[in-house]
């Protein structure tokens, strides 16, 4: 079920005020998702929670200027987006650092890790999920495998939500096609619709 856009706008026009329950009722709508999408687009839940915590202390700083007739979901997303993208630049910029100074030693332990990861059929799905389109593969992990409303996930990549669901439906045919002929198919939770949230 869509949340309430007014319900945030009053929210956000007490944050102003300096009320301290309606900063706790935004973090509690808003945290769980805005840190499994930062978890997506930096691959780390530690780093996640650093992205969203940061952007919840903008929004506090903020709060005076954020316009409290419209909703607040997609402004929070669009600043956890930003940061994300500043810090995973960032970790990509300090591992290639990394990379020039150990030499080989990174590809050794890789393919040791690849060995252990393909010993299992989630690993197989996971090799798969990485083959799928980004938006596929992003739409399908939120909405399938995290459990996070459609509407959410179209705010945090600015998408409608019919779009959500088509990317989630081409990734699921993508997956049962590719994965049929080796495990047998996806499990059930991976293949049935999702409810309407």
């Amino acid at each position: 079920m869509p949340r309430d856009p007014s319900a945030d706008g009053a929210l956000v026009a007490r944050l102003a005020a300096g009320d301290d329950a309606a900063c706790a009722e935004l973090v509690q709508r808003y945290a769980r998702p805005a840190t499994l999408f930062a978890a997506q687009l930096l691959g780390d839940r530690d780093d996640a929670e650093d992205v969203v915590q940061a952007a919840f202390v903008l929004a506090v700083e903020r709060a005076a200027d954020l316009d409290s007739t419209r909703p607040f979901g997609p402004w929070l997303f669009a600043v956890v987006r930003r940061l994300a993208l500043k810090r995973h630049a960032r970790q990509a910029r300090r591992r290639a650092l990394w990379r020039r100074w150990r030499g080989d030693d990174d590809a050794r332990t890789a393919s040791a890790e690849a060995a252990v990861e393909a010993a299992s059929d989630l690993a197989l799905v996971r090799r798969e999920l990485r083959g799928l389109a980004a938006m596929q593969r992003a739409c399908f992990e939120l909405v399938v495998m995290r459990d996070v409303a459609v509407d959410d996930v179209a705010a945090m990549y600015d998408i409608s939500a019919s779009t959500v669901r088509q990317h989630v439906f081409r990734a699921r045919q993508a997956l049962r096609a590719r994965l049929e002929p080796l495990i047998g198919g996806l499990p059930a939770r991976f293949t049935d619709a999702p409810a309407e949230r």
